[in-house]
């Protein structure tokens, strides 16, 4: 991977305090060596990371340590700007597809063109639940029907046409969200939800099909990590009550590491306030592995974690994750 300005910014904090993974470390080291006013900024966090460490118990300087948590805090993208991000990505991979490789096939049996045109026809039913609600869940069963639907109407396009048609929709959904009053639902999700929800899948999607064309998987910035980490949280309460996982009155702490990753405390059935019980487990993984995960892309056995206390509680965790993952 490589990093840009912006990515570079987002993930020094945490490079100079070796919280990166290795290959953004790498990609970070690459950077600084082709910008020397970077690698000076690197070189003072890292001082200052150094001194730390070395200083034990000691209270930094006041100054010093709001420049450091600044640098390691990343503040979640806007729903939008989540959105508009992924599928930026999404849009460049699929103009520079070959004819060959948009007939190969993907994670989901789909091929590769069938799979952009599952995505637009889910952004265009997104947009529609939107601007006039029919649905309280788009569910499973209804994304395979909404997708069947939509395949034989883009089977002749060629890749400029279908890569089009998917822009127009994709735009169509940001619209009706912008149009949308305050406090709209849409198939069960608050309209803010809808476009982080869609910006997860592209990315999953996205993957899929860098991994169907022998293309490297790619990471979201942190920012964006971090606003799909967070619905990946809000939505565990209810996955593990699907899943016939919930554990009522309890809840769990879950530390998702990297740049992107957070802390927080979930309850473990919908409804339960977090703060009324001390968490029964500390659950610790890569916020990307996680999400990969919410998005059933790791398996159960793949995802890497640690857990300390109730581990009985972190499996159900980790098996109830990708409870609402479509296709």
């Amino acid at each position: 991977m490589d990093v840009t300005r912006r990515e570079f910014e987002d993930l020094v904090g945490a490079y100079a305090l070796d919280a990166v993974d290795p290959d953004e470390a790498a990609a970070i080291e690459r950077y600084l060596d082709g910008d020397p006013r970077a690698a000076a900024e690197a070189g003072r966090l890292r001082a200052a990371a150094a001194w730390i460490r070395v200083a034990g118990a000691l209270e930094p300087p006041p100054l010093l340590r709001e420049r450091l948590l600044a640098a390691t805090r990343t503040d979640p993208a806007s729903p939008r700007d989540c959105f508009l991000d992924v599928t930026g990505r999404f849009g460049d991979l699929a103009a520079r597809l070959t004819d060959d490789e948009l007939a190969r096939p993907t994670h989901n049996g789909l091929r590769v063109r069938e799979l952009i045109a599952h995505l637009a026809a889910l952004d265009e039913a997104f947009a529609s639940e939107v601007r006039a609600p029919r649905r309280t869940f788009i569910g499973a069963e209804h994304v395979a029907r909404i997708t069947a639907r939509a395949l034989p109407a883009v089977a002749r396009f060629g890749r400029d046409e279908l890569v089009a048609h998917w822009r127009a929709c994709r735009d169509d959904l940001v619209a009706a969200v912008d149009a949308a009053p305050p406090g709209t639902a849409a198939a069960g999700y608050p309209v803010a939800d809808v476009l982080v929800i869609r910006a997860f899948e592209a990315w999953t999607h996205a993957d899929d099909i860098r991994a169907a064309t022998g293309r490297p998987l790619e990471v979201p910035r942190p920012a964006v990590l971090r606003t799909m980490a967070e619905l990946a949280m809000r939505s565990l309460p209810l996955a593990l009550a699907v899943a016939n996982r919930a554990r009522p009155g309890a809840t769990a702490r879950i530390v998702l590491t990297g740049a992107g990753g957070g802390t927080w405390t979930v309850p473990c059935a919908p409804g339960v306030d977090p703060a009324r019980a001390a968490p029964a487990v500390e659950l610790r993984a890569s916020v990307v592995d996680w999400c990969r995960r919410f998005a059933d892309r790791l398996t159960e056995g793949e995802l890497v974690y640690d857990a300390t206390g109730d581990v009985d509680l972190a499996r159900d965790l980790v098996a109830a994750a990708p409870a609402f993952a479509g296709l």
